[in-house]
């Protein structure tokens, strides 16, 4: 395998993980302040990959439609033994603005990065090894747009 591949991997094994969690889909899906009462969203890979999670860093026009989103990156990643063993996730998860508001005590993004923490931190078996928060911090994306990063690096790979 072509050692950039092994990067992109990383990426996917990180969306499918967050694919996987329903209430995290239903807050990036549902535009509503009680999105967990909405049904299960129906083949998450094709209604949310590229519509609102990204492998790549993305950032929204301000006239477009409002929505929720979360954005990855993996920066200085350096080889160790021919393998991509060291670097740093970078999760951005933003959202419209008035988009924040919730009816779960706690904002859109709060819920997120709740959900992305219980996922990564300190867990082994997501495909990439253990990860360990590094820090996290506000983001503006746009006048529009806004949110928190996360992110983590991974500390004991499989």
């Amino acid at each position: 395998m072509a050692r950039f591949n092994e990067l992109s991997d990383y990426k996917f094994t990180i969306i499918n993980r967050l694919l996987d969690c329903e209430e995290l889909c239903k807050a990036i899906c549902y535009n509503d302040t009680d999105f967990l009462m909405k049904s299960s969203v129906s083949d998450p890979a094709d209604k949310l990959v590229y519509n609102h999670i990204f492998p790549y860093r993305f950032i929204p026009e301000v006239n477009e439609s409002k929505k929720t989103f979360i954005t990855l990156s993996l920066r200085k990643f350096q080889l160790i033994n021919n393998s991509f063993k060291k670097g740093l996730i970078y999760l951005n998860i933003f959202t419209h603005r008035d988009l924040f508001k919730t009816d779960y005590g706690c904002t859109r993004i709060d819920f997120i990065l709740n959900k992305v923490d219980e996922m990564f931190n300190q867990k082994r078996g997501i495909g990439i090894g253990q990860l360990e928060f590094v820090d996290m911090d506000e983001i503006v994306v746009n006048e529009k747009y806004q949110g928190s990063y996360i992110c983590y690096k991974p500390v004991d790979f499989n």
